[in-house]
């Protein structure tokens, strides 16, 4: 090959680099906007939806706020140990320390009247946290973990929506 088609080749291949690079750079802005524009358009977006931060430990449950306007609402529920938990979410008329018990005399009853359960987090491991989104309707909420001994050794919080 001579000279003048070695700088042809060099040359194509320069292109062809530049072209390749432009192509990405196209299409990483193209995934960028559509899904920003989804991320905008989604309105279950957890942007939209107050907060409420409940912190679970052995054996207490903490909630960030005492109440929560109605509707779109996320539960961001975090387990600072030393055990595994669970939280449960029920529109109820007890007081969250006055939750019927089962026969065992360890666990609340799930099924009592005057419970209604909304949704829970059947495990929540050591250190891990987890998001509940509800739509909530006016009215008093226990969280509660049920597994056995939690309840009764504290493991209950409420709060309100309005």
């Amino acid at each position: 090959m001579g000279r003048r088609e070695d700088r042809r080749v060099e040359a194509s291949s320069q292109t062809m680099g530049l072209v390749r690079r432009a192509g990405r750079v196209a299409c990483a802005l193209a995934l960028l906007s559509v899904s920003g524009l989804a991320a905008c358009s989604n309105p279950s977006s957890t942007a939209s939806r107050p907060t409420l931060d409940v912190t679970m430990s052995d054996f207490d449950i903490k909630v960030s706020r005492d109440s929560v306007p109605a509707g779109p609402v996320v539960l961001h529920v975090v387990n600072d140990g030393p055990s595994t938990h669970e939280i449960n979410v029920d529109l109820s008329r007890y007081d969250p320390a006055k939750l019927p018990l089962q026969r065992d005399g360890l666990t609340a009853d799930e099924d009592a009247p005057g419970l209604h359960r909304i949704n829970s987090i059947e495990q929540v491991n050591l250190r891990q946290s987890g998001d509940l989104k509800l739509d909530l309707k006016p009215g008093r909420y226990v969280l509660w973990c049920n597994l056995e001994g939690h309840y009764l050794g504290g493991m209950h919080a409420s709060f309100e929506v309005q």
